[in-house]
């Protein structure tokens, strides 16, 4: 029976978690929305720590920004680019991913989703199905498709970890990104219910799977949700990397199925 993910409060020691220089050698850690402002600093903090980061995103020229700015990263490891159109991507795609991945590096260590779309917040009998549909494909959708075509590749791995960002935005007139992140965080559940029965040679789970709610955050999708909101008012990505870098590094080999969540 699927339940509810336990939730975990982010302790403090999370919060501050880091990786050393090498942390994440020979580790292949795909990111969903890395061009965002927390894929854009959880890219660059894989980076530093040895991983080689696959950067998934939408617009070619923010890709290859990013990519010059991880080129930059002493010891970093060269990343990799692969546009992908999360609102229109179709199954195919997903499938040449996967297929790309497989040829290049022959397997997955982490998958960590950020990619999001706020959308319209009004009331849910004022959204235009156009508007729910897109936030619905970004959100949710592709998340999905995004995780079945790496679970082959995530399969490969000892160390495999796939990470939800998730939100708690129930309340009114959050609308479709609400009613996603919501739906998300099952999702999330489900998958690690699907593949906890799968264990590695010491005994862990081969595949964790957890969520994390990182809280607000001063990036350009808060401040769409938040025009007037104050820099001062929210911290920045970088800050609150500790519990991300935590799950992707598989520092707590046994956590599995939990949600990470602010206090």
């Amino acid at each position: 029976m699927i339940t509810q993910a336990l939730q975990n409060t982010i302790s403090d020691a999370l919060k501050a978690f880091t990786l050393r220089e090498n942390a994440l050698n020979n580790r292949v850690v795909v990111i969903s929305g890395a061009t965002g402002g927390l894929g854009t600093a959880l890219s660059k903090a894989c980076a530093s720590a040895g991983a080689t980061v696959v950067l998934l995103g939408r617009k070619l020229e923010k890709l290859e920004a990013l990519y010059d700015a991880i080129e930059q990263i002493k010891s970093a490891p060269q990343p990799a680019i692969i546009t992908l159109d999360q609102e229109k991507s179709p199954q195919a795609d997903y499938q040449q991913l996967s297929d790309m991945l497989q040829n290049e590096f022959g397997r997955v260590d982490a998958l960590v989703h950020t990619a999001a779309d706020v959308g319209v917040l009004s009331p849910l009998s004022q959204i235009q199905q156009n508007d729910w549909t897109r936030v619905m494909s970004v959100n949710l959708t592709s998340a999905r498709l995004l995780s079945n075509a790496c679970m082959p590749l995530l399969a490969e791995s000892d160390t495999a970890s796939v990470t939800f960002t998730v939100d708690d935005k129930t309340s009114a007139y959050w609308g479709a990104y609400g009613v996603s992140k919501a739906a998300v965080l099952q999702l999330a559940h489900m998958l690690f219910d699907e593949t906890e029965h799968q264990r590695a040679a010491d005994g862990s789970p081969k595949i964790a799977v957890n969520s994390i709610n990182p809280g607000p955050m001063r990036t350009s999708l808060r401040r769409k949700a938040f025009p007037g909101e104050l820099e001062s008012e929210t911290a920045s990505p970088d800050s609150c990397l500790g519990p991300f870098l935590a799950l992707i590094s598989r520092h707590d080999r046994q956590l599995n199925g939990v949600l990470l969540k602010q206090p």
